[in-house]
C-alpha cells in the first residue's frame, strides 16, 4: 500500500503537496500549535514528519513566509511570526478560508467523537497496515524518544503519528474526521506537553499502539488507542481546570 501523510489529500487534484503542506503549517499557526517566535524543525526533519521531499518543504515554507507568518533568514533558524498584528492581518485577508469550527465545541463532545472515530481507525489500521506502515511509525517513535524536552517538535510528530495510522485505515471519511477533531484544543495541548513527564507519557502510549499494530491485533490496537485518548482527555480537562 502506497500511503503518506498526504494520502487523504490525493483527491484534491488542484492542489500540490506544497500547497497542502502550506495549509497545514498555517493551520498549526492559527490553531495555536505554532506560536510567535517558535523555531521550526529543519527542512530534513519536516520532510520526514510529513513524508514529502525537502523541496516540497522549502516551497511550503516560502508560501507561508509570503503570508507573513514565517520568517526565513539565511544563516539563521526559521521562526514563526505570529504576533497579534500578524495574525489579525492574515485572518483579515483570508477570512473566507477560516475553517476551525471544531474549536467551538465543548471538550466532552469532541472527545466522544474522537473515541468513536479513532477506535474504528485503530481497528481497521491493525487489519490493513503493512510492513512499510509499521516502519513509518517506528521511525516517528525513534524521533519522539529524543523530543521529551521539545514540546513543539513532539506535537508536530504526534500529529503525523495519528495521521499515518488514519491513512492506513483506508477510509477517507474517517481520516478527514480524525484530522478535524485533532485540531481541537491545540493551544491547551501545547500547555499540557510543557509539563514534566507529559511528552514521555504520550510517547509510551504511542509505543503501545504501535506494538498492537505490529501484531495486527485489532482488539489490542483499539484498547491502546482508547487508553491514549483517555489520557489526552483527562490531561486536557485538568489543564482547563475542569474536574
Amino acid at each position: 500500500m502506497d500511503t503518506t501523510a498526504f494520502a487523504f489529500e490525493k483527491t484534491l487534484q488542484n492542489k500540490t503537496k506544497k500547497d497542502v503542506l502550506a495549509d497545514r503549517l498555517v493551520n498549526m499557526v492559527t490553531n495555536g500549535l505554532l506560536r510567535d517566535g517558535d523555531v521550526l524543525p529543519s527542512e530534513r526533519d519536516l520532510a520526514q514528519l510529513f513524508g514529502v521531499s525537502r523541496e516540497t518543504v522549502r516551497g511550503a515554507i516560502s508560501l507561508v513566509s509570503g503570508y507573513g507568518l514565517i520568517n526565513v533568514s539565511h544563516g539563521s533558524k526559521t521562526r514563526i511570526c505570529a504576533d497579534d498584528e500578524a495574525l489579525d492581518h492574515f485572518r483579515h485577508l483570508h477570512a473566507a478560508d477560516d475553517n476551525h469550527e471544531v474549536n467551538r465545541f465543548d471538550i466532552d463532545s469532541v472527545f466522544e467523537s474522537r473515541i468513536v472515530v479513532e477506535a474504528a481507525i485503530a481497528r481497521r489500521a491493525a487489519m490493513k497496515i503493512d510492513d512499510k506502515g509499521i516502519e513509518q511509525l517506528e521511525k516517528l517513535l525513534e524521533a519522539q524518544a529524543d523530543m521529551f524536552d521539545a514540546p513543539v517538535h513532539f506535537q508536530l510528530s504526534d500529529q503525523s503519528f495519528h495521521r499515518v495510522i488514519s491513512e492506513y485505515a483506508n477510509n477517507e471519511i474517517l481520516a478527514g474526521y480524525c484530522e478535524e477533531l485533532y485540531d481541537f484544543g491545540l493551544k491547551i495541548r501545547r500547555q499540557v506537553m510543557q509539563e514534566p513527564g507529559a511528552i514521555e507519557r504520550s510517547y509510551r502510549e504511542h509505543c503501545h499502539i504501535v506494538e498492537a499494530l505490529r501484531r495486527r491485533d485489532p482488539d489490542a490496537a483499539e484498547r491502546a488507542m482508547l487508553s491514549h485518548l483517555d489520557s489526552v482527555y483527562r490531561t486536557t480537562r485538568a489543564k482547563l481546570g475542569q474536574p
